[in-house]
């Protein structure tokens, strides 16, 4: 399984670093400087809002789709019929609740025009990844890690021509509509793709497997709407508090979207790990070393990103967006801090997620939720989108942490003492390097190729990654059939 892990990360890896960071440094980027800060605000404002309902679009199928399918693949033709369906009522019912909502608190009718439209892009994405979670349940990495860039480099395609070619001038209704039809066309690329483990699907619906599924899928969907919450309730505050929340709220999305960019590698990572574990755990096999190596890759280079970003916010924040001040940088030096506790919970948190200790988990996610509300009704107030950052560290911290403690306990998984002592020696020279750097005013970049070389340099000679073995089984892959 390590083995499946180590090929698939690298293609994985490789086909979104090549199109995710150009989507969010380049046409994300591009539209914001393009429209402005208080339109991209609206903008944030209302993909914000429209994920207060999110959960009911998702309601755990996909992690339970990845999950159980990669247990056992015989339970898609028997479930496939019923999940479908479902995810189309609760669709339904998602964007009546969405535009009604919207209404009801006083969004003017050209807001309400945007809403409807962000309602159905956000059923077209989560139809595009319940696809994607059943590729992913089947085993087929490899089409998975093509299928995960299939929107984002439709909508680079469209938003290129409108930006760069000058086909039509650039708008925030246009650039939503250029992802409808993104998600769209993914939809249909994903669904080809899984139809042929389709052939001879019953069509019937058992209602009572389909009640059991409900049951079993409930604690996946409060996990969903829990996390949602925590992680979006801010962006929907700050222009109900803030007199000028549509300027806060574009400070505070330029201040993510660096976040978002390298958040979207790491999420990918969790996707590929939840079948990976669920199976192990299913197959009652040792954890450990996919755990202890994945904690390694994932962990040590986001520490480096994080140091790199917090001590040179003002030229990094500067080069995303040409319209940032001070104020935009000391922001987004405090939102990039919680890429290290997510990635912890990317890997801890799916842990005990393939485990099903989903009482554990919804605790945390509610404690989380209060403390988010809190932070952010007391600091927004006085501080504005800076409070809303802070608020926002100490929320992933909290979930980051307690995943970590939490999910070892349970999986009852020790780490070696020589790759204990080897994490933190990776992190001293990391944080020396950094230091080093910062004292001789390197600039940014070339303190990111500094450090990023050293970063590489302590894994390998330290033997987080050991290369040798590493080759060893991507060699083997090749030579016979995992599986994938």
């Amino acid at each position: 399984m390590k083995k499946t892990f180590i090929s698939n990360f690298i293609l994985l890896m490789s086909v979104n670093l090549l199109i995710k960071p150009f989507w969010i440094l380049g046409i994300d980027r591009g539209v914001q400087n393009a429209v402005g800060y208080e339109q991209y605000g609206i903008y944030s404002n209302l993909f914000a809002f429209s994920m207060l309902f999110i959960t009911l679009l998702d309601l755990g199928i996909n992690s339970y789709t990845s999950s159980n399918i990669a247990k056992d693949p015989q339970k898609l033709k028997e479930e496939f019929i019923a999940l479908t369906g479902f995810k189309l009522g609760s669709s339904i019912i998602y964007l009546i609740l969405t535009l009604v909502l919207g209404m009801a608190i006083g969004y003017p009718a050209d807001r309400i025009q945007l809403l409807w439209v962000f309602g159905l892009n956000q059923i077209l994405s989560y139809f595009y990844t319940f696809f994607r979670s059943i590729v992913g349940g089947l085993q087929r990495f490899r089409a998975d890690a093509f299928l995960s860039v299939v929107d984002r480099l439709l909508m680079i395609i469209l938003c290129a021509f409108m930006l760069w070619f000058g086909v039509v001038e650039m708008d925030i209704s246009k650039f939503i509509w250029a992802q409808t039809f993104a998600y769209s066309s993914a939809v249909i690329i994903s669904f080809i793709v899984i139809k042929p483990h389709l052939i001879g699907l019953n069509y019937a619906i058992n209602w009572l497997a389909f009640k059991k599924i409900i049951i079993q899928m409930l604690p996946y969907a409060l996990l969903s709407l829990l996390m949602t919450f925590y992680t979006r309730l801010d962006v929907v505050l700050i222009p109900k508090i803030l007199t000028d929340g549509d300027i806060q709220n574009g400070i505070y999305a330029s201040a993510y979207r660096l976040l978002e960019a390298a958040n979207m590698m790491a999420a990918l990572v969790a996707m590929l790990l939840l079948p990976m574990f669920s199976k192990m755990i299913a197959n009652k096999l040792d954890l450990k070393p996919l755990v202890q190596f994945s904690t390694g890759l994932l962990l040590i280079p986001s520490f480096t990103f994080c140091l790199i970003a917090y001590f040179y916010q003002e030229p990094i924040i500067h080069l995303l967006n040409s319209q940032s001040t001070d104020y935009a940088a000391a922001i987004f030096g405090l939102v990039i801090l919680c890429f290290f506790p997510l990635c912890a919970m990317y890997i801890y948190g799916t842990l005990l997620t393939a485990n099903g200790n989903f009482k554990i988990l919804n605790f945390l996610a509610a404690i989380a939720l209060l403390i988010n509300l809190g932070l952010n009704i007391w600091l927004i107030p006085t501080h504005k989108a800076y409070g809303a950052a802070i608020a926002a560290l100490c929320t992933q911290s909290f979930i980051g942490l307690s995943n970590f403690i939490i999910g070892k306990r349970m999986l009852k998984i020790d780490f070696d003492k020589q790759f204990m002592q080897n994490f933190l020696l990776a992190i001293l020279g990391i944080s020396i390097s950094m230091y080093v750097s910062f004292y001789f005013e390197l600039l940014w970049w070339q303190s990111s190729l500094c450090l990023g070389f050293i970063t590489i340099m302590l894994m390998f000679a330290l033997k987080i990654i050991d290369l040798q073995r590493a080759f060893t089984l991507i060699k083997s892959s090749s030579s016979e059939k995992s599986g994938i």
